[in-house]
């Protein structure tokens, strides 16, 4: 085996809405054909020996005054303002990107320039910080359309291809024709023709085919999703029929798995094309989480405590976009009902996560996973309810709609999720929360606050 085949696989992930004000404000940096520079810095995700992902957390573009010298042929940023980047972004433990266009529309090569000078700069880094930033590099055409990248090593002396998306997914932009299929999506082409390509690719792990489950994905199923991971042990009874959607009473009295339920949901929507992988398995089962791990994006559905931490441990863990759902209904003394449902999205890159964001109870969790004699006796003394919450169709369908129109969000860029996001729809209210994520931010968490996680 040689060195490049031990070398691991690297990808740099830009989320759309920031790659499009990324590359807005590089067009507008620039009179005519001159060669500009931008800067993404970011935060490094070891996923495996295999893996790392690189996650921006900022970005700057460099207005014209921050250069001694810009043309088509070349560019050098004045000393000043490489000292500003240093001391306020990499003394931060950030790594760097650095990329910079060449004149004209064509595939765009590294020149003998820029070998050298990157060369010397990655050297530069490793040198001068007691935990060297890394260097990657990119360079586009005048119009930012094509690219290449790559990443050096520490001494300067060698690089290596890193793949790029401008998405929160590992997507090939395809030029591939509309088929057959697609026919059926005519009506969004308002989202473009990019958007229902990414959907087509996108795999989802759908965690939990109960109420708010079985509408999410007959819903983002309708939307294009055809590539999909279902993951439930329970199976279909009466008690579920007022909120799963083409259930029937021979279903329940045969006792389907929900799973299986679901994938012909799916299966019904698409003649051919889809691809729905049925596990009636717990989450907490080792091989399940294997194949939670080579899916783009984890939705958690589900009524406990324990099986949603598990799913923000696998999300954080390999970098993986997650969608939290959730309802819950009471009735109080007055005997009138207090509704909501929870959407939440914690940021990719970690800042906050459902357990230190209290949308997770870790107390819950612990007893829901302890064995069956202390778990009775929790219930005894009051520690877990003795019923399951009610639920209502409708609400549940609020819920899972949201969540399908903020994975649509994430694909098109049109909703800003680098901070994530905490929904709460309160009803009879009829009224809209958004947390201030500000607050859900917890620095020392234990699962999301540790930066740089190694999983190796």
């Amino acid at each position: 085996m040689n060195d490049s085949q031990k070398l691991p696989k690297v990808s740099l992930q830009v989320p759309p809405l920031m790659w499009n004000q990324f590359s807005q404000s590089m067009l507008q940096a620039r009179s005519t054909n001159e060669e500009v520079i931008g800067f993404l810095f970011c935060q490094r995700q070891q996923i495996s020996k295999r893996q790392v992902r690189y996650l921006p957390k900022t970005w700057v573009v460099p207005a014209p005054d921050c250069y001694e010298h810009q043309s088509a042929t070349g560019l050098v940023l004045k000393q000043e303002f490489h000292l500003y980047l240093l001391e306020t972004y990499l003394s931060q433990g950030l790594d760097v990107v650095h990329i910079h266009t060449h004149a004209g529309n064509h595939s765009p090569d590294f020149s003998g320039l820029d070998d050298r000078y990157e060369a010397e700069y990655a050297l530069f880094l490793s040198s001068n910080f007691r935990k060297p930033p890394r260097l990657i590099s990119g360079v586009f055409d005048e119009y930012l359309q094509h690219s290449q990248f790559r990443i050096w090593n520490k001494k300067g002396n060698s690089c290596e291809e890193v793949k790029f998306y401008r998405s929160w997914f590992e997507l090939e932009e395809t030029q591939n024709p509309l088929t057959e299929t697609d026919l059926m999506f005519a009506r969004q082409k308002g989202f473009g023709q990019t958007f229902q390509k990414q959907l087509g690719q996108l795999t989802v792990t759908l965690i939990g085919c109960g109420g708010i489950g079985a509408i999410l994905a007959e819903q983002l199923g309708r939307l294009g999703v055809k590539n999909w991971l279902l993951i439930d042990p329970d199976r279909l009874e009466p008690v579920n029929l007022n909120r799963m959607p083409g259930a029937t009473w021979k279903m329940a009295d045969q006792g389907w798995h929900k799973v299986e339920y679901v994938k012909q949901l799916i299966k019904r929507i698409y003649q051919t094309g889809s691809c729905v992988k049925a596990i009636p398995e717990s989450i907490e089962n080792e091989t399940v989480q294997k194949e939670i791990a080579a899916t783009d994006l984890i939705v958690v559905a589900t009524d406990n405590h324990r099986s949603r931490q598990i799913a923000q441990e696998l999300a954080l863990q390999y970098a993986r976009p997650l969608v939290c759902l959730g309802t819950h209904i009471d009735i109080k003394s007055d005997g009138s009902p207090r509704m909501y449902c929870r959407i939440t999205v914690p940021p990719l890159g970690g800042g906050w996560c459902l357990m230190c964001g209290n949308i997770i109870n870790l107390q819950r969790a612990a007893l829901e996973s302890a064995p069956v004699e202390i778990e009775s006796l929790a219930a005894r003394a009051g520690y877990l309810e003795g019923i399951n919450d009610p639920a209502v169709f409708w609400l549940n369908g609020i819920c899972a709609s949201t969540g399908v129109g903020v994975i649509q969000g994430m694909v098109t860029g049109f909703l800003n999720l680098e901070e994530g996001l905490d929904w709460i729809y309160q009803f009879p209210q009829c009224k809209w929360h958004h947390t201030n994520t500000d607050y859900l931010a917890t620095p020392d968490c234990y699962f999301c606050g540790a930066g740089d996680r190694d999983f190796t």
